[in-house]
């Protein structure tokens, strides 16, 4: 790791370019997952697989502009709309925010019943909201930007092997946009380098995280199995291309075997073409869990299960095990699908899952 990127950090990011900002799902998809190159270029900053990039985020200037209209301002207008929009998260109230509200009306509006009827609300329409209801409210920008959370940069998993990008980081990144109390909330990194960052311009902010708790086997000739649908498939996009820079070095490397899964296979195969030409150069194994194809959903660990042998097989013989995804259902389904198989096989799943860990053969990236 070279000295120098580990000057960048959240006070002293690297300041460079967006090269590429492509749409990952084929038209007819439900989802809109994206696929971003930012140059290093300048940097010295040396990445490994399983590493993240932290991005620094901009608010949208709209949502800035319509809180400054709702507030009273302490200073000129051009010093608040950088302050909101660089550094205070105006897509959402803070609680002290809330409590701040509620000493401000005399407990006529009260913190937790305010958190949950603003829910998806952004700080413009919460105020625009308040002051309409309550007669002569009135609240500064100083005591709304000392009051909420900070506008903090978003950690996402490394999607490239340095190897084959030599000047560049990848990410694979799901846009966020939902409808929440009838609100368009829209997550402000997927929609910051989506929508708001213009290509090949310096002003996109990052800085490396390294995670040397998701790692590849320092022994290359191991096999290694890979779970990660949706944008889980980020890592292992990198652990697939850094293998294949091994292989095409004449190394002798490990069986590579990937689970992924999303919702059609027409649509919703990220990074398809890519996988399928790994697979009739380098071996590749894919096993696919498209969930919408069929009446009955499937997923990546229904797929597991039909295959609980063969992994059990090269668990026994070293193989490495890594997750990446949804720590909510995801990563506690495949775990309990893991567990399975191992007890099926004789074995006290507590134990053995416990070894694989402390051999560093059981590796999560979830979040």
């Amino acid at each position: 790791m070279s000295g120098v990127a580990t000057l960048y950090n959240k006070d002293n990011p690297f300041v460079t370019e967006l090269i590429i900002n492509e749409k990952l799902n084929k038209e007819g998809s439900k989802k809109d997952t994206r696929h971003f190159s930012i140059s290093l270029k300048g940097s010295d900053i040396q990445y490994r697989p399983g590493d993240a990039l932290y991005v620094i985020p901009e608010n949208d200037s709209q949502l800035v502009q319509d809180l400054l209209a709702e507030l009273e301002l302490d200073s000129s207008k051009e010093e608040e709309t950088k302050r909101f929009t660089e550094l205070v998260n105006i897509t959402k109230a803070s609680n002290k925010l809330y409590k701040l509200i509620e000493a401000k009306t005399e407990s006529k509006l009260e913190s937790k019943a305010l958190a949950e009827r603003f829910n998806g609300y952004s700080l413009a329409e919460i105020i625009k909201a308040i002051k309409a209801e309550i007669e002569g409210f009135k609240i500064s920008s100083n005591e709304v930007a000392e009051n909420s959370s900070k506008l903090l940069g978003r950690a996402y998993s490394i999607a490239s092997s340095q190897r084959a990008h030599p000047d560049e980081v990848q990410l694979c990144i799901a846009r966020v946009e939902e409808e929440i109390n009838g609100q368009m909330v829209f997550g402000v990194c997927s929609n910051y380098l989506s929508h708001r960052v213009n290509l090949n311009n310096k002003e996109v902010k990052i800085y490396l995280h390294n995670n040397d708790k998701f790692r590849l086997p320092e022994n290359k000739e191991q096999n290694i199995i890979m779970v990660g649908p949706g944008t889980g498939i980020a890592p292992f996009r990198a652990f697939i291309e850094e293998r294949n820079a091994d292989r095409d070095a004449g190394e002798k490397v490990g069986k590579d075997w990937l689970f992924f899964g999303d919702q059609r296979a027409a649509f919703d195969y990220l990074y398809g073409e890519e996988l399928e030409q790994y697979k009739d150069k380098y071996g590749l194994e894919i096993t696919k869990a498209f969930s919408r194809d069929q009446e009955e959903k499937v997923y990546v660990q229904h797929k597991m299960l039909e295959s609980a042998d063969r992994i059990y097989e090269l668990l026994e013989s070293g193989a490495h095990f890594y997750v990446c995804g949804d720590a909510r259902r995801m990563a506690k389904d495949v775990d309990s699908a893991l567990r399975e198989i191992v007890t099926a096989k004789g074995k006290d799943a507590d134990e053995y899952m416990k070894e694989l860990k402390a051999a560093g053969r059981y590796q999560r990236d979830i979040y």
